[in-house]
């Protein structure tokens, strides 16, 4: 009985995706992007991806290197609710955008952020240029704690068993 509910454990966390990723509205004014832009990569450090010749290059377009920077700065807060609002300018979607060219790896979780420039903090707080939001009750956040709830208290289940 133990193996067989362990197992079904393991299948339900299998079976779901927790990719998040933070990507900028669209219909946003070019300026608030590239404010979200400079944001991001000051805190960052590193947006070498969107530089000429990265990785993340193209599209060559503020709102695709908004939405890599963005993204970029939310999974390495942590995916921290709030970290991804940007003044309004950006919003979490399960989904990469449409436009995401051959080569370029967007972070979809906290754990392969990667780094930034060497002694470049990683996270600072939600960006101080505008609300930053908070926790959306009906949203991914409490998706994500919905979740985070279930798995321990599947762990514990099969550990007590």
């Amino acid at each position: 009985m133990r193996m067989l509910l362990g197992l079904l454990f393991l299948l339900v966390l299998t079976g779901y995706s927790s990719a998040t990723y933070c990507l900028c509205r669209d219909g946003v004014a070019e300026k608030d992007l590239q404010t979200t832009i400079d944001y991001a990569c000051g805190v960052l450090g590193d947006c070498n991806q969107i530089h000429d010749k990265g990785p993340c290059y193209q599209p060559n377009n503020v709102k695709g290197h908004c939405d890599w920077a963005a993204n970029s700065y939310f999974q390495r807060a942590g995916q921290v609710p709030g970290s991804c609002n940007f003044s309004g300018t950006a919003t979490t979607s399960p989904n990469l955008p449409s436009t995401v060219v051959t080569g370029c790896i967007y972070p979809s979780s906290p754990g392969n952020a990667g780094t930034g420039a060497p002694g470049t903090p990683t996270f600072l707080g939600p960006p101080a240029f505008g609300p930053a939001g908070g926790f959306d009750p009906s949203g991914s956040d409490a998706l994500s704690l919905l979740t985070s709830i279930a798995v321990t208290l599947g762990f514990s289940v099969v550990a007590f068993l």
